[in-house]
């Protein structure tokens, strides 16, 4: 039998000139479901600015654990850049929210990244235009040099532009 098992699911779709991600955190302890936490946001495609947030808790182990969802007005406004997981950490992860709902929303940062890329090959798919839009965003999003593709000679940065 599993003692625990956790499962994370998110996705992004397009809403205008903003990805709209929805995650959603399921846990299950001895066969039995534990916690299900879902969180919705619109983000600024182009400054990863959270413009909207809102969740919910349709399964928790206590009632008390639906107060956590009013932290994440804290984020509200804030940008998907580095530093962003220590600030949900400190907020939304704080003795006024909830650690769960935290680790949702860190993956969901990290694949709103994703998103926001996926946004850009897709209504710039020439190579040329692809690559600036890339290089500008390794730039705002501080990915220069945070792993072995996004190294300034890797292959991402580091293709010629034709």
């Amino acid at each position: 039998m599993t003692l625990f098992e956790r499962s994370i699911d998110i996705e992004v779709g397009e809403e205008d000139e903003n990805i709209r991600v929805r995650g959603a955190l399921a846990d299950g302890r001895l066969g039995e479901g534990l916690h299900r936490l879902e969180v919705e946001m619109l983000v600024s495609v182009i400054h990863g600015e959270i413009l909207e947030i809102s969740g919910s808790m349709p399964e928790v182990p206590m009632e008390e654990c639906a107060e956590g969802l009013r932290v994440l007005d804290e984020v509200l406004g804030e940008k998907i850049t580095p530093g962003f997981t220590d600030l949900v950490r400190r907020t939304v992860g704080s003795n006024k929210g909830c650690t769960h709902l935290a680790s949702l929303l860190v993956n969901m940062g990290n694949v709103s990244v994703q998103g926001r890329g996926a946004f850009v090959r897709k209504h710039f798919p020439d190579e040329e235009s692809s690559m600036a839009a890339l290089r500008h965003a390794a730039g705002d999003l501080d990915l220069l040099d945070s792993c072995v593709c996004w190294g300034e000679d890797g292959p991402i940065l580091g293709r010629r532009q034709e």
